[in-house]
């Protein structure tokens, strides 16, 4: 070869991500990896060189604008013109039958895309049916994705589909840098010369995954073990059980890889992160520390400690009281109309809040990075194709071509070399990420002064207004107090702007929430008879204890007659609860559920409890 892959020895750092992919080829049952991390930390020239590596194993890489025919195969149009018969045309799913299937940027596949290539890689197997066509083959692939977060994520049902995750990031040693940037180069000065030099530390780490496959049926797994991994998904509250499993054969191959004949707690710690960090709703416990041990406590800490839990069960019943009582007189009462002004409280990560939306409404434009939506026009990834309705925009020749290949005999040519019918065009289906256009709905009632919980909120809608920021969303802001809404920062990119008004906000007086979330939305329409294109989120930020009516009727049953009139909206509604202390009320959950809004929790999003909201640091 003239031109030779970077060699996966050569590459520094990466330890985590050489691990995971090491692990999938020496026990491909695992499930694949999906690596993410930001542009330019070298995913790509890893998974490259993994196929060089392992040569019996070939990279077939999905590209990105692949249509779901090139994907799981189609109609054979050669066969079809020529002999008029329906055969099978192998797609990109059957070459990668016992190989490495590369999805790049995964999170800006085509849902649709991305569900299939998941389902045949549980399955093991890709069935077609379309087109006249049934057609069923075996697909065995290991499965390696990779994104950059920063343009989107994906859901969690489809990340815990991949085996193993791993957050990439650039090598922050300095000597390590420099290491990188003195192979590069040398290796762009003759990539030949510089593969022989690793060529000893390639051959010699490929044999040594080959011969740990052979004897990774050999390896023993105590039930000590398996009691521990349980345990640790329990804690963590996994969903389902393919944490348990996955945890489990990566152990082994850890093991095995380390030239041991059981698995060890050491295996256990070595794999937890990248088995769980995108399954874990609890941080894990230190797979070391047996949790038996932890609960084996003597006679005399057993007597301390129920001794202060009864301390605490009075101390608590009597904070009840008090809270009962408080919240009575508060919330029962006027609230001081003097106005008060709080900062802006920790900021953390809120992709995971902002989640991408797939838009159900077909849109003739869009722009920006969250939200995927059909596009009526000429641009747009092409995803797919449909029998057209009306008048034809945007013809998808390849499908058309093969709606019409199996009826070429038996049509009159008349000197055509092929012949097309009007029932034979179909029609393109395009997608594209598009922004949204989000108002934040806050809560500036005296009740949002109690204990501060303005500064959190604060702090929470800074940190959507980051997100939103990245994802190229325009950002609107209003406050509901008193008997009146105000805008006060129309929809807009700056988030200079909007924190200079978010900094300015104060509190004070009732809690019109029946009112505010009446106006939010007749100002979300407003703007939709300008441009009908927008796509809308309102994202409400309060306690939901309405004391203010609009027609002086029940100021919490207006507030969800309102909510439940609102359903029929075209709009995205997220409730994130500012309801705070030992008693709480519900109303905020309650709205959220009618709604049909996203529910979070201002306690949830502040910086001790954000882990436990986004599966852990590692995810994000």
């Amino acid at each position: 070869m003239n031109k030779r892959i970077y060699p996966f020895t050569a590459i520094v750092g990466m330890e985590k991500v050489k691990k995971a992919l090491i692990l999938n080829m020496i026990h491909p049952q695992i499930g694949g990896v999906l690596l993410a991390g930001e542009k330019g930390t070298a995913k790509s020239t890893i998974v490259r060189a993994l196929g060089q590596l392992m040569k019996n194993k070939k990279i077939i890489t999905l590209p990105l604008g692949t249509t779901e025919d090139r994907l799981i195969g189609s109609i054979n149009m050669k066969d079809a013109m020529i002999k008029g018969s329906k055969n099978f045309e192998p797609g990109i799913l059957y070459k990668a039958h016992e190989n490495i299937l590369y999805v790049d940027e995964v999170n800006l596949l085509s849902e649709t895309l991305i569900n299939t290539i998941l389902d045949v890689a549980s399955s093991k197997v890709n069935r077609v049916e379309r087109e006249g066509i049934s057609y069923t083959h075996p697909c065995e692939f290991i499965l390696i994705g990779t994104m950059n977060p920063e343009e989107g994520t994906l859901k969690p049902q489809l990340l815990d589909r991949f085996g193993l995750y791993v957050e990439v990031k650039g090598e922050k040693e300095k000597e390590n840098r420099i290491k990188i940037i003195k192979r590069r180069l040398e290796y762009e000065k003759n990539p030949v010369i510089f593969y022989n030099k690793f060529l000893t530390e390639e051959k010699n780490l490929k044999d040594h995954i080959l011969r740990a496959k052979k004897k990774l049926k050999d390896i023993y797994m105590s039930n000590e073990i398996l009691k521990k991994i349980a345990k640790i998904n329990i804690e963590g509250n996994t969903a389902g059980h393919r944490g348990d499993l996955v945890l489990s054969m990566a152990s082994m191959a850890n093991a095995i890889y380390r030239n041991k004949d059981q698995v060890s707690f050491e295996d256990i710690e070595a794999t937890i992160d990248i088995s769980l960090a995108h399954r874990l709703r609890m941080p894990p416990k230190k797979p070391k520390q047996d949790v038996d041990d932890l609960n084996n406590r003597n006679s005399k800490s057993q007597s301390e400690d129920h001794n202060h839990h009864l301390k605490n069960d009075k101390n608590r019943s009597v904070d009840c009281n008090k809270d009962l009582s408080s919240g009575i007189d508060q919330y029962k009462s006027n609230l001081t109309s003097i106005e008060k002004e709080f900062v802006i409280g920790d900021v953390f990560d809120a992709s995971r809040i902002m989640r991408n939306i797939q838009d159900r409404k077909t849109r003739k434009y869009g722009s920006g990075r969250r939200s995927k939506t059909k596009i009526s026009s000429h641009i747009g990834r092409y995803i797919g194709y449909k029998v057209p309705n009306g008048k034809i925009y945007d013809i998808a020749l390849d499908a058309t071509l093969r709606a019409a290949a199996p009826y070429q005999k038996l049509r009159e040519k008349n000197g055509m070399a092929f012949i097309i019918k009007k029932e034979d065009i179909r029609e393109k289906i395009r997608e594209q990420r598009v922004g949204n256009t989000i108002l934040f709905v806050v809560d500036a009632s005296g009740s949002m002064g109690i204990e501060k919980r303005m500064i959190e909120s604060k702090g929470a809608v800074l940190s959507l207004l980051k997100d939103a920021y990245q994802k190229r969303d325009r950002v609107g802001m209003m406050t509901f107090r008193g008997h009146e809404t105000s805008v006060i920062l129309p929809p807009t990119r700056s988030v200079e702007l909007a924190y200079k008004y978010l900094k300015d906000i104060k509190v004070g007086g009732k809690t019109p929430l029946a009112l505010g979330l009446k106006k939010s939305v007749e100002y979300i329409n407003h703007l939709k008879v300008r441009d009908n294109e927008i796509m809308p989120m309102i994202v409400i930020l309060s306690d939901g204890r309405g004391n203010v009516t609009i027609k002086g009727k029940d100021p919490l049953q207006e507030v969800f007659r309102i909510a439940k009139e609102l359903q029929n909206e075209k709009i995205k509604f997220i409730v994130v609860d500012t309801e705070t202390g030992f008693l709480r009320l519900g109303l905020a959950k309650k709205l959220s559920d009618i709604l049909l809004a996203d529910y979070f929790k201002l306690d949830d999003l502040n910086h001790k409890g954000l882990g436990q909201l986004i599966r852990g640091s590692s995810m994000v």
